[in-house]
């Protein structure tokens, strides 16, 4: 019942704190602009510079692919060296996924955070623009285009009934790198030599799904920019040798527009989705005749250098779209025109373009802020010197202002217009840069009453769980010893909750929360170390001390260092071998141990008997676990050869082809396939487990038949779990959960090869009488397991940034796309470390020998609530933190993914794995 409160409080506040951003209604028509207050005589509005354009998109196209001296689009850069394009870096805002990009590419909007959670959802609709004023709409309606689409199926959904011809294609394919493209490209000659066409879309995904699958410095990036390459320049000549034809045979053809962009960037790992310069730092080109930049007089490598620090935000491309081809700007737009590219149209054509986008974006000020006076555009005309003297208007008067400068041009004489002019222009974006930046800043959307309820219930509820814990925890283990009335946490503990709820009042710790987990794991185990009451035990735990290094060493996290040298860049760059070679000595290493763990347990808790029941009984173990055993084997070396052959590594280890052949025909034929192979072993594995933990615990009665029964379904579930993480993880990380494993096995003695599987454990002091002082500081197993259950998130390289999600796991097995599925691979995908280890700590409940069902039940019930108030603590914490700095400068950019991610661990790794999951050991 207390979850079900806190899943309402948590609904609330992501609903006051995530709401759809509000918009200004319908869409903008001509009949609604200004009139010209620079019109001079029969002046005619300006004409539309081109009728025709064409939008390649390449996803996560950053600006050194193109603009760096390492870029292998060469004819781009031709182009660019030459004067015949123009670009620009174009800079992207968080959250830097695709759909809240394609919104701010056409319609010109800030878009709201938790499009970065639509734009997962293939089925979502709410989020679509069909009822928003965009760009497309505006040149269908207004200019009668016929629009086409091929590539990402985003757009399919973000604009329903905008397109004549479209064939889609999912972005979340990302092991398809070359025929995701190929279905773009087969459509680009066909389509653009028809005549029936006034606006094509081409998006390309392979250059990000190469980069989610191996980073920006994979042997297969130069190839696919080559490719891109080489559509640019089909494009440019055929659009090239089609105007010349148009504008031959008919006086009113105009040239046809052709922009080369990218939707975001990528950082150093190949992902996205957080606000870093590499994520952020994207590209426009634009190109096509009446298109003249600045030939580079410098033709050397680095001719174009100076486009990587040439920035302009994103959404100016629509407000310039729109006056290059005459429409009106979308209603909600905030971007300002290129300069750059109005330099065809006169001084008093550019002037009127710049004041409509002016007159637009001075209705959003007043929709956001009703207490602004609208401005009459005559009278506006006919002040003498208007000052902005009103601070709470002073958008307002820098509007004003700009109106009139603009007037005066049409009474200037020839001599003195063109200072006029440039001083109108000034103003102009002068008032359009204030007004973008006051209201990306107020486009929060916060709806405080319902952040307000939602903080209220979740603390009721955290509440109602302290207040539980207490009752169900006595004595010394308890919040407060009931007899002394004193905190009964052990220090470690206590330290560890307060500095945590702290450490998520700073902007720079949440975005290296990492470093605070692998503090606390290395000063717990220094703890253990320093209390230690023999000199084995010490031993055991300073070589944990030294493999958690290895694994801190793994993967660079966070936002300080996350491209900084690690293992995992010599494991996919250089030694690429020796990462599948690791690979393979971790599967034969866990084969090997299930195989000792199994015999050993079985030696000691099942040997058989002198009468034909109990030797029957012993049979069906030794066949359940040689059932369990072999589909573990298959399962554990078919996750690798699906890694392997995914990612081509047989080229690597230098295995030849015909070889790798006779290895593959072990294997199912095609990846999904193999996926489902070790699904279905999984499943095996699951129920031959079963069968396992009800024969061990028929061979001893009582305690000992439940011990029994408890360790070995346990510790079968830690490891039969092994070949999904291993399915679903990135290559390089495969080997982690070896050391996980060696770590988890060196807290048991008993569980070492040697250590005979007996002996006291758990529930025997490790202290001597002689230090009892120290018991307070010794933290205990499960704590320890809870520190490395958090650290392994960031181990595998995850971080509080969307930009560190990894989606390239999450389509294994799946041959059509479906949302639910999808969801629990990449959960698992994402959070497998945690999911290790918090299986890790239940099987450290089970070996603790001598307890009854009923007393395991209490502990593991126990150990449930203490994690549901660490939870509710962190959530609550969290839900006030987002809500005081609501205003905060890093809002978007690290506390709204930060609590995102809270919302992934509490509803998808609490309450459906850890309660959820709890129940089927109750």
């Amino acid at each position: 019942m207390v979850v079900l409160v806190e899943l309402v409080g948590l609904g609330f506040f992501v609903k006051g704190f995530f709401p759809y951003k509000k918009s200004i209604p319908g869409f903008a028509r001509p009949q609604d602009q200004p009139p010209d207050i620079g019109r001079i005589g029969t002046l005619d509005e300006a004409v539309p510079q081109y009728d025709r354009m064409v939008i390649m998109l390449v996803d996560a196209l950053r600006n050194d692919f193109v603009f760096g001296n390492n870029s292998a689009m060469e004819y781009t850069q031709g182009l660019l060296r030459e004067g015949q394009a123009v670009g620009f870096t174009a800079k992207a805002l968080a959250p830097t996924v695709t759909m809240p990009r394609i919104k701010a590419l056409m319609a010109g909007t800030v878009p709201n955070f938790l499009d970065a959670v639509l734009n997962i959802a293939e089925s979502d609709t709410s989020s679509s623009l069909k009822y928003h004023d965009n760009l497309l709409w505006q040149l269908k309606h207004h200019r009668n285009k016929t629009i086409n689409m091929f590539g990402d199926d985003t757009w399919l959904r973000l604009f329903p009934d905008i397109f004549t011809k479209t064939d889609g294609t999912s972005s979340f394919f990302v092991t398809d790198t070359v025929e995701v493209d190929n279905n773009v490209t087969r459509h680009v000659r066909p389509e653009l030599e028809r005549n029936d066409w006034d606006v094509t879309i081409f998006h390309y995904l392979g250059l990000d799904h190469i980069g989610h699958l191996a980073g920006p410095n994979s042997p297969l990036m130069k190839p696919k920019q080559k490719e891109m390459d080489d559509v640019v320049r089909d494009i440019y000549q055929m659009i090239s040798r089609q105007d010349e034809e148009r504008m031959k045979h008919s006086a009113g053809a105009k040239p046809t527009l052709f922009v080369l962009l990218g939707d975001h960037a990528m950082n150093e790992i190949g992902n996205h989705g957080g606000n870093s310069k590499l994520e952020t730092s994207t590209v426009f080109v634009f190109m096509g005749q009446g298109i003249r930049g600045q030939p580079f007089a410098d033709r050397g490598k680095n001719a174009l250098s100076a486009l990587l620090a040439r920035e302009v935000p994103q959404i100016n491309l629509v407000p310039t779209l729109a006056l290059l081809f005459g429409v009106p700007v979308p209603k909600n737009n905030l971007g300002l025109p290129l300069h750059e590219l109005l330099d065809g149209y006169s001084d008093i054509e550019r002037l009127r373009m710049l004041q409509l986008t002016a007159h637009q974006i001075f209705g959003v000020v007043r929709a956001n802020n009703p207490l602004v006076e609208d401005v009459d555009v005559n009278q506006a005309a006919h002040m003498t010197a208007p000052g902005c003297i009103d601070s709470d208007h002073e958008l307002r008067c820098k509007y004003v202002a700009a109106l009139w400068k603009h007037s005066k041009c049409a009474t200037a004489t020839t001599f003195s217009t063109k200072g006029l002019v440039d001083d109108a222009e000034r103003a102009y974006y002068d008032f359009m840069e204030q007004a973008n930046e006051d209201l990306s800043r107020a486009f929060s959307g916060y709806d405080v009453p319902a952040m307000a309820y939602g903080i209220l219930i979740i603390g009721i509820a955290t509440l109602a769980l302290a207040a539980l814990m207490q009752n169900r925890l006595r004595g010394n283990t308890g919040i407060i010893n009931r007899k002394t009335n004193q905190l009964a946490l052990s220090l470690p503990a206590a330290a560890l909750m307060v500095t945590y709820i702290l450490s998520n009042l700073s902007s720079s710790m949440i975005e290296e929360e990492h470093q605070f987990w692998y503090f606390w794991v290395q000063t717990m185990l220094v703890l253990r170390i320093a209390t230690s009451a023999s000199a084995g035990g010490a031993l055991r735990t300073g070589i944990q001390m030294v493999l958690f290094r290895i694994v801190r060493a793994w993967n660079q996290t966070g936002q300080n260092w996350p491209g900084e040298i690690d293992i995992r860049f010599y494991l996919n760059s250089s030694h690429a071998a020796h990462m599948w070679a690791l690979g393979i000595v971790a599967v034969v290493a866990f084969n090997m141990y299930m195989y000792w763990m199994h015999h050993t347990m079985r030696r000691r808790f099942c040997l058989p008997g002198i009468d034909e029941a109990s030797k029957l009984v012993y049979r069906r173990l030794c066949a359940c676990q040689w059932v369990f055993r072999a589909a573990f084997a298959y399962a554990t070396f078919g996750a690798l050869a699906y890694q392997i052959e995914r990612n081509r590594g047989w080229e690597t280890l230098g295995i030849p082809e015909w070889a790798w052949t006779h290895v593959r025909a072990l294997l199912p034929t095609g990846l999904a396939r193999m996926a489902h192979a070790v699904y279905a072993c999984l499943l095996i594995i699951a129920i031959s487990g079963t069968l396992v933990a009800r024969l061990r615990s028929n061979c001893k009665q009582g305690i000992a038949g439940a011990d029994a029964a408890r360790q070995a379904a346990a510790l079968d579930a830690l490891f039969g779990m092994v070949p999904l993480l291993v399915l679903l993880s990135r290559p390089h990380n495969i080997t982690l959960f070896v050391l996980f494993a060696t770590i988890f096995v060196l807290f048991f003695p008993q569980l070492l090869p040697g250590g005979g599987c007996s002996g006291p454990t758990g529930n025997v002091p490790v202290w001597t009488d002689s230090r009892d002082y120290l018991h307070n500081l010794r933290p205990s197993k499960k704590i320890v397991q809870f520190c490395l259950l958090y650290a392994s998130f960031f181990a595998l390289g995850n971080s509080n940034s969307l930009a560190s999600l990894d989606i390239s796991n999450s389509y294994a097995g799946i041959s059509r796309y479906s949302e639910a599925s999808v969801g629990v691979l990449m959960f698992i995908s994402n959070w497998a470390g945690p999911l290790w280890w918090g299986t890790a700590v239940l099987a450290s409940m089970t070996l603790s020998n001598g307890k009854t069902q009923a007393e395991f039940r209490r502990e593991l019930v126990d150990m449930v609530t203490v994690a549901h108030v660490w939870q509710a603590c962190t959530l609550l914490a969290l839900s006030v933190v987002v809500a005081l700095m609501r205003t905060h400068l890093f809002i978007w950019s690290v506390f709204s993914p930060r609590y995102l991610y809270q919302v992934a661990w509490f509803v998808g790794y609490h309450v459906l794995f850890v309660t959820a999951g709890s129940l089927l050991w109750l």
